[in-house]
């Protein structure tokens, strides 16, 4: 038997609007090589200008995850050559960072420590064609934040939950939207194997490319087998860089430990060193805000959510803050809950730009919800409602008028109307006093149909059962 350990290094696209050492913008989707000027793309006799703002959110991450803050920091040169990188060298932290010695809970037991929480500058991207790359320095000069933890994860599910952890404080925090799929956060892992028990860490393996949290947490579970594998064999664990190939499921070999650079650090010449005020680090301080384990807690406590409820709402910080804007117009948070992670989550997952593009107002949404509890409208109708309003913001009560979505709700007027259905549909009366219960929905539907989706459906069953009883 062996045992894990785990260390993770990653790095966090900031919530900046231009770059960190100079005006070029951070606008994903430009066209190649446009967000570039002389100071990103390293031409002789340009001076870098810090980006306060990336210190600001820095600093703001590095608090949330309770790191000891360096007060005085500078800047170095970390020196490699690349095809993407034009300078031939990377701004970044090494001896000086901003943060050090944090920590993140990732579940009710354990803690994870964080060495290091430093700023960077992001290097270019190479898009590799069948005989040729292209690069693009649009990336190059983005504001990066690299946070390493200690290696005391021991398994991969403790690194999914590590990375799922992180990334709320980060959103939560305004820090940065963490968006793998754009490379807002990408993740780098350390990890070995040793005798179980053992005193001293076995040999580490660096395993890159992993572009989502299963990605991650996939690659790790690879090479825990791989390596136990070998141990077992009493092979000798080579120490190297792998990459996760996603589509055969596997790591293969990038470089060993002999092709490792040697970037030479030096500090920064054409940057001074900073000091952080007490100020600035008090504002923070101030700016943090509620942390997500805090609002789960408070949502299990105040709205008597169980803990997977609570985990669910709070995992997505906009919705959590629509949650509670709606509560604002209709004091009836389970009501609430169930209409957001029904109908509404539907409709946002539909639009191009997510939740960015929902403009129904929480008075609005929570009108919905109290017509659909006072029987007003059916499930139907709040369906098509919400499709109507979602990204619109049109007026909730007169597309309800326009539609016709108020909920028929008249009994003689539905017995009326299933006596017909009953009649026209002989064969699923059959089949439903032939034991077949499915029958009976078939037989709803066509009321739904036949009122337009206006009937309330389970007075329309109701009814139905009746009358077959007969």
């Amino acid at each position: 038997m062996f045992d894990t350990t785990i260390g993770l290094e990653v790095h966090v696209q900031l919530n900046t609007e231009s770059k960190i050492f100079c005006s070029c913008s951070t606008e994903f989707e430009s066209p190649p090589n446009c967000n570039i000027c002389p100071v990103c793309s390293g031409q002789p006799g340009v001076l870098p200008v810090f980006n306060k703002k990336a210190l600001s959110l820095g600093l703001r991450a590095a608090l949330s995850l309770n790191c000891k803050i360096n007060e005085s920091i500078y800047f170095e040169r970390k020196n490699y050559f690349y095809p993407d990188l034009p300078k031939d060298y990377q701004i970044s932290q090494y001896k000086s960072p901003l943060g050090h010695e944090g920590s993140i809970q990732i579940n009710k037991n354990k803690k994870i420590g964080i060495e290091r929480v430093h700023l960077e500058e992001d290097a270019g991207k190479l898009i590799h064609k069948d005989k040729y790359s292209l690069v693009d320095f649009n990336r190059t000069g983005i504001p990066l934040l690299e946070i390493v933890s200690h290696p005391e994860l021991t398994s991969p599910d403790e690194a999914f939950d590590y990375l799922y952890s992180l990334k709320l404080i980060l959103q939560y925090m305004g820090v940065s939207t963490c968006n793998m799929e754009k490379g807002y956060l990408r993740c780098d892992a350390n990890i070995s194997l040793k005798e179980k028990g053992a005193d001293s860490f076995g040999t580490k393996v660096e395993l890159k490319n992993m572009n989502s949290f299963k990605g991650v947490k996939a690659g790790l579970e690879y090479e825990v087998k791989r390596q136990a594998a070998q141990l077992k064999d009493k092979k000798i664990i080579v120490q190297e860089t792998r990459l996760w190939d996603s589509d055969k499921l596997k790591t293969v070999v990038m470089r060993s430990k002999e092709e490792a650079h040697d970037y030479r650090y030096f500090p920064e010449p054409d940057l001074p060193d900073f000091i952080i005020s007490k100020k600035m680090i008090d504002q923070e301080k101030e700016s943090l805000g509620e942390l997500p384990k805090a609002k789960r807690e408070r949502f299990i406590n105040q709205y008597q959510f169980n803990e997977k409820e609570s985990c669910l709402l709070v995992e997505n910080k906009q919705l959590a803050d629509f949650f509670e804007k709606v509560l604002n117009f209709y004091k009836q948070p389970k009501k609430i809950y169930k209409l957001l992670f029904g109908p509404f989550l539907e409709q946002v997952n539909l639009l191009k730009g997510g939740f960015d593009s929902v403009k129904i107002s929480a008075k609005d949404f929570a009108k919905v919800v109290k017509y659909f509890s006072e029987n007003k409208i059916n499930n139907l109708g709040v369906k098509k409602i919400i499709s109507l309003t979602i990204d619109s913001n049109n007026d909730v009560d007169k597309v309800i008028k326009k539609e016709g979505l108020i909920q028929l709700s008249d009994e003689k007027g539905i017995e009326k109307i299933a006596e017909e259905i009953l009649v026209n549909n002989s064969k699923a009366v059959q089949e439903y006093k032939q034991g077949k219960a499915q029958a009976i929905q078939f037989l709803v539907g066509q009321i739904m149909k036949e009122t337009r989706g206006r009937a309330n459906p389970q007075l329309a069953r109701n009814i139905l059962e009746r009358r077959l009883k007969k």
